[in-house]
C-alpha cells in the first residue's frame, strides 16, 4: 500500500455488556467482526496486526490466531479500553512508523480509508484521523514517536486526552466511508452494520452524498444527480425484476454519476474515484454516462442511468424531442458537435424504447411522475 512499515492493535478485551455476548465474534456480513478488522489491517500492509483479548479471552485468542493475528492478553481489562490500547501498544514491533488503532466493534471500515489515512501520513503528520461527513471516527493512524508517550500516559481520559495534546501536529482525512462511525454498542447498531454489510460494495445513500461533498460539487451539479437518482429509481423498480438491472445500484450510480463535474472528462474521472473507493460496479456505468457504448445492452444499469440522465436538465424533467430541438439550436454553427448530439439523443430513444415494450410504460411519464 506505501513504503510505511505499519502496525495495527485491535482492541477485543471488553465485557460487550450491552450486547450481552462476545462482539468479536458476532457475524458481521460474511464474517465474523474480529476477522473483518484483521483482513482489514492485513490488506493495508499490517503484517502481524495485534489483538488485545481479556474477558473473553479463549475464543477471541483462538479466532485471532486463525485469522494471523497475534493475541495478548490484558490481565488489566477490567480496568477499561485505555489499559488494553496500552497493552496492544506494547506489543507492537519496535521497527514501525505508524500503527492503525480499530476497537473489534468498529468492523465496517473500508480498505482504501486505510489507503487514503497513510497518504497523508507520509506528509509529515503525526496523527491521522479519518471523518466521515465532519464526524472523527476510526482507526486513526498514529505514528511510532508517539509509543513512548502512550505508554508512559497515566490513562487520564483515555488515548483521546493524550492524542489532543498533538492536535498541531494531527490532519482529519474525508472519507466517504460510513464505516468509520459506526460501532456496535447495541443490537440496533448491530442490526445497522448487517444492513451496510449486507451491499458492502455499493455505497449507502449517505455515502453517496459524503462524496459530492469531498469533491466540492456545486449545488446545481448535487440538486440534478438527486433528481436525476429519484428518476432512475422510478424506471428501475418499475422495469425489476425483468433483469439486467439491479434498482439500488442503478439509484446509487445515479447518485454520484457527477460528483467529478467540475474535472476534465468528468465521467472518466468519476469512475477512477469509485474504483479506487472500491464502488467497481459503479464505476462501469458512470464511466459511459455521456456516451453510451452501442455494445451496451438496452436495458441495463448503464443504460437506465444514461437514459435518466438524458431526461433530466437540471432537476427538472425534459423530453427528447426538445432536447433535441436545444442541441439544434446550441450547436447551429457546428454540424459535426450537432451530429454528436443527436446521435447521443437517439440512443436515449433507444433505450426508451425497448424499456417501453418490455414494461407496457413510458419511461419519460415516469420520469415526470418521479418528481412530482
Amino acid at each position: 500500500m506505501s513504503t510505511l512499515r505499519l502496525g495495527g492493535v485491535v482492541p477485543a478485551a471488553g465485557f460487550s455488556s450491552r450486547m450481552g455476548t462476545c462482539k468479536a465474534l458476532l457475524g458481521v456480513g460474511d464474517r465474523c467482526a474480529l476477522r473483518r478488522n484483521v483482513d482489514l489491517l492485513r490488506s493495508a500492509g499490517v503484517e502481524e496486526p495485534v489483538v488485545v483479548t481479556g474477558c473473553y479471552r479463549e475464543i477471541v485468542e483462538e479466532e485471532a490466531l486463525v485469522c494471523g493475528a497475534r493475541a495478548v492478553f490484558n490481565e488489566g481489562y477490567e480496568d477499561g479500553m485505555f489499559s488494553s490500547i496500552r497493552k496492544g501498544v506494547e506489543a507492537l514491533p519496535y521497527d514501525l512508523d505508524a500503527f492503525f488503532l480499530l476497537p473489534v466493534d468498529i468492523p465496517m471500515v473500508r480498505g482504501a480509508t486505510c489507503v487514503a489515512l497513510a497518504g497523508v501520513f507520509i506528509n509529515g503528520v503525526d496523527i491521522v484521523y479519518p471523518a466521515f461527513r465532519g464526524l472523527r471516527g476510526h482507526p486513526p493512524l498514529i505514528g511510532a514517536a508517539l509509543v513512548p508517550e502512550i505508554l508512559a500516559w497515566n490513562g487520564e481520559g483515555g488515548l483521546r486526552a493524550l492524542l489532543e495534546k498533538h492536535a498541531e501536529r494531527s490532519a482529519v482525512v474525508d472519507v466517504p466511508d460510513q464505516g468509520v462511525a459506526m460501532d456496535m454498542d447495541t443490537p440496533d447498531d448491530y442490526r445497522m452494520l448487517n444492513e451496510l454489510a449486507a451491499r458492502e460494495y455499493v455505497p449507502s445513500e449517505t455515502e453517496c452524498l459524503a462524496f459530492h461533498e469531498m469533491l466540492g460539487s456545486p449545488p446545481k451539479v448535487l440538486a440534478h444527480c438527486l433528481a436525476t437518482a429519484k428518476v432512475a429509481r422510478e424506471l428501475g423498480e418499475t422495469l425489476s425484476p425483468a433483469g439486467g438491472v439491479d434498482p439500488l445500484l442503478l439509484h446509487r450510480a445515479v447518485l454520484v454519476h457527477d460528483i467529478a463535474r467540475t474535472r476534465p472528462r468528468h465521467a472518466e474521472a468519476a469512475g477512477d474515484i469509485l474504483e479506487q473507493w472500491g464502488f467497481p460496479s459503479l464505476a462501469g456505468p458512470v464511466r459511459v454516462h455521456m456516451d453510451i457504448p452501442q455494445r451496451e445492452p438496452l436495458l441495463s444499469n448503464a443504460s437506465l442511468l444514461y437514459l435518466a440522465d438524458k431526461l433530466t436538465s437540471g432537476a427538472e424533467i425534459m423530453s427528447l424531442e426538445s432536447r433535441k430541438q436545444e442541441m439544434r439550436e446550441r450547436f447551429a454553427g457546428d454540424r459535426e458537435a450537432l451530429d454528436a448530439a443527436l446521435y447521443r439523443l437517439a440512443r436515449a430513444g433507444e433505450i426508451a424504447q425497448a424499456f417501453r415494450n418490455e414494461t407496457g410504460r413510458s419511461a419519460q411519464d415516469l420520469a415526470v411522475s418521479a418528481l412530482q
